[in-house]
């Protein structure tokens, strides 16, 4: 009988910080560019404030995984994370300049970022041989983010988007809470460490790593005027705050299914295969935004479509990083991993999408991020010259 991931304390510490973590993502990366909007800020000032938000994962994942490494003590530095991200974090309730703004994303995302990549390796460690049971783990976040966006979605509608520092910092102060009862697992001695860690940099050398980190980075860029502007696109459409947040939401749920349904495909198609199909219906996802205009049918369906533009394509990524360097350099790789996609990737996107916004032409935005996703499966066609049919790599979806 297998043991469910969630059976004790550890599952269930883990399964929370997802939830408060992703519940944080949840309110920022919708409702963020509309707070900001109610400040007075233009189009190309959010774009630059919420690239922020994602340019800090370039360095701070990294800086942090190297801490963790030296000292040994991933789960220490996911609760120094979140306690200097909540306390950062409260700098934003009355900043209106922009400098000021800028600064204090600036320290409390440096801090926040510290936390994932640490939180997936502890994970991943807790799980050992069950790591095909990650998705379960994970979906905890989605539920948090759905929670999240549907109910600030309900109140900003009502009652402006001025609240959100306020219950940001409510969710940071439950996230750091939900830390300590996290446990430090058990992981390889230092000098097993070091000998694993002398592969790192060979591993970053092979071909089929570099284009399938390559490919994360310019998915995650096709998602930037989602992160960015997607909320209040909808709104110009026609749609409210609470529309806007239940298109997202039921994006999201159909995430949760792909997380469900991660092992099974991933045990029957190559990693190359799949991510192909992300990246191709994550384009077509970006048309159809455009092209459905304000048929809520049309919107919906298009919303779908995240369970495989972001949903199979993370999935993939992350088995891919867990298959192809070692055990005691994962936190390292999924920094790696964390910096380059939704750090790179995700900057240059919400950056680029505030220039393309202009006067709230979404077209452009849209047109560009079907652009970024099709570069993106163009690459991975490259992948199949490295990756055998039956797949090179562990087929977990850890």
């Amino acid at each position: 009988m297998t043991t469910s991931p969630l059976t004790g304390r550890q599952g269930k510490a883990l399964a929370a910080c997802y939830f408060c973590f992703f519940a944080i993502l949840g309110l920022l990366v919708p409702y963020l560019g509309l707070y900001l909007d109610g400040l007075g800020f233009h189009s190309l000032e959010i774009g630059q404030l919420l690239a922020i938000l994602f340019a800090t994962r370039i360095i701070a994942p990294n800086l942090w995984a190297a801490l963790a490494d030296h000292l040994g003590k991933r789960v220490a530095i996911i609760r120094l994370g979140a306690a200097l991200a909540a306390l950062t974090f409260a700098g934003l309730s009355g900043s209106t300049a922009f400098v000021t703004l800028a600064l204090v994303m600036a320290l409390f995302t440096f801090f926040w970022n510290a936390i994932l990549a640490q939180l997936e390796a502890v994970t991943l460690t807790s799980l050992g041989e069950r790591s095909h049971q990650y998705g379960t783990l994970r979906s905890f976040g989605s539920v948090g983010y759905i929670v999240m966006v549907v109910g600030a979605g309900w109140w900003f509608e009502r009652h402006g988007a001025s609240a959100l520092p306020h219950i940001g910092l409510l969710v940071f102060a439950a996230l750091v809470l939900t830390s300590w009862f996290i446990r430090e697992p058990a992981e390889a001695a230092p000098a097993q460490r070091h000998q694993a860690s002398l592969g790192f940099v060979e591993a970053l050398r092979q071909p089929k790593v570099i284009l399938f980190l390559l490919t994360a980075l310019l998915i995650q860029a096709s998602h930037g005027p989602f992160y960015t502007f997607y909320v209040l696109y909808l709104i110009q459409l026609g749609f409210g705050e609470a529309w806007a947040g239940a298109l997202v939401a039921l994006g999201v749920i159909a995430e949760i299914g792909i997380f469900a349904l991660a092992p099974r495909l991933l045990a029957r198609w190559s990693l190359s295969s799949l991510m192909l199909v992300g990246c191709a219906l994550a384009a077509l996802r970006w048309l159809m935004t455009d092209w459905m205009g304000m048929s809520l049918s049309g919107q919906a369906l298009a919303a779908l479509l995240h369970a495989f533009s972001f949903g199979l394509t993370h999935a993939c990524a992350i088995a891919f990083v867990h298959g192809a360097f070692a055990s005691a350099d994962q936190g390292k790789a999924q920094a790696l991993y964390a910096s380059l996609s939704f750090g790179v990737g995700g900057a240059l996107g919400a950056y680029l999408s505030g220039i393309l916004w202009q006067n709230g032409d979404g077209a452009h935005v849209t047109w560009w991020s079907a652009a970024m996703a099709a570069l993106a499966a163009g690459l991975i066609m490259l992948l199949f010259k490295f990756f055998d049919a039956k797949r090179e790599t562990d087929p977990t979806p850890v």
